[in-house]
């Protein structure tokens, strides 16, 4: 998996926070996003961290499978492991760790590409403060080819942030490189004139784009090179992200 490295000290939400329990033992305690799965054999839930755990707890069986989860969670040896089937054929094995939930559960939202529609043009565009590069698997099923991005931006109270992506067509580009715009809009009912840094995740799931380039390609996989353009805070101009590159099936 590609690690996020949170590089704005203005966003709070942490994505990545681990602190062991005990020196030289495996316990943990952290905060973290979990993709929400399920044993299609037991029926049990579980979940696949961004720390790359695996984890069940009776908490868990009443969480929505496919949905991405923001908790708080600890474990100890001796609370063991519960063996987990990966995927809904799979025969492969893990054992998920025992763990307990400590905090409420936020959902995570996640947004679908838009493919068919183009961005739109607004006079003034939002503009984020800040965006982390995304975290994301290099497979399809660790996250449910979701990417998520923590972002920054500036509303008054009241206000809150819809982030939506756009596949966009570039006839210079090759037919492997790929560029989405991330567009913000800012809504809600303001009250005051006090503006504020507000931080937030999105998931931004990359199925659609997946089933579009797979197949297309007469070796066994191909590489598409992905990069997000945006507008940010300080700059009149949407600049371009790193590029970030997803292995999809070739023919």
């Amino acid at each position: 998996m590609k690690k996020t490295i949170l590089l704005f000290g203005m966003i709070s939400m942490t994505l990545l926070l681990t602190s062991c329990l005990e020196e030289g033992s495996r316990n943990y305690e952290e905060t973290s996003v979990a993709y929400i799965a399920e044993d299609y054999a037991t029926g049990n839930v579980y979940g696949r961290t961004l720390s790359g755990r695996f984890i069940t707890s009776s908490q868990m069986q009443l969480m929505f499978p496919g949905t991405l989860q923001l908790f708080q969670y600890s474990w100890t040896e001796e609370r063991g492991t519960t063996p987990v089937r990966v995927g809904a054929s799979s025969t492969e094995v893990v054992n998920a760790d025992n763990v307990i939930i400590s905090s409420e559960p936020v959902t995570v939202s996640s947004v679908s590409l838009h493919i068919d529609q183009q961005p739109p043009v607004v006079e003034t565009p939002a503009k984020f403060v800040a965006i982390d590069p995304p975290f994301y698997a290099g497979d399809d099923l660790y996250l449910g080819d979701n990417w998520i991005f923590q972002y920054a931006y500036e509303a008054k109270k009241g206000e809150s942030a819809v982030v939506n992506f756009y596949y966009t067509e570039d006839p210079a580009a090759t037919d492997n490189e790929i560029t989405i715009v991330m567009d913000l809009t800012i809504g809600g009912t303001p009250e005051g004139t006090t503006v504020s840094t507000k931080s937030d995740l999105i998931a931004l799931n990359m199925s659609d784009l997946r089933a579009m380039y797979e197949g297309t390609s007469t070796t066994n996989t191909k590489e598409l090179k992905i990069n997000f353009k945006y507008y940010v805070k300080g700059n009149n101009q949407i600049v371009e992200s790193p590029v970030y590159r997803m292995t999809v099936r070739g023919n």
